[in-house]
């Protein structure tokens, strides 16, 4: 009996008018954002143990994300991946790429930050950064 009071937002999507459409938009974008918010995570913290043996690298979900670079930060990330593919072996070298050179370099510099708090390289280049200005 429920099912026939449900709401079909594709439905008004699809079919509706814009201000249907508006709406239907709206409480898609709450829906999803209420299924992405109730999916549990599994933070380091709860880890303390050691490193999930199940958990490879290859089964890290991934985020499409947008940073702006400098020109000089973008022409050393270039440089930086075909001197790494220099040093591995062929058959890694389809592996060796920009965002994974990002991801472990963001993967460093955030657990030199949680380790040092304030006195760690990135508050230090931050601060320094910042007074130049």
């Amino acid at each position: 009996m429920a099912a026939k009071n449900k709401h079909d937002i594709m439905d008004d999507l699809l079919k509706g008018s814009s201000e249907d459409a508006a709406h239907g938009a709206s409480s898609l974008a709450r829906l999803i954002h209420r299924t992405v918010d109730t999916t549990p995570t599994k933070h380091h913290a709860d880890n303390a143990s050691g490193p999930d043996p199940q958990k490879t690298p290859a089964s890290d979900s991934k985020k499409k994300s947008t940073h702006y670079l400098s020109g000089e930060i973008f022409a050393d990330l270039d440089e930086a991946r075909d001197k790494i593919n220099e040093l591995v072996h062929q058959r890694l070298k389809s592996r060796v790429s920009k965002s994974r050179i990002v991801d472990q370099a963001l993967r460093m510099i955030l657990k030199d930050f949680e380790e040092k708090g304030e006195k760690s390289h990135l508050i230090k280049e931050i601060l320094k950064n910042i007074r130049r200005k």
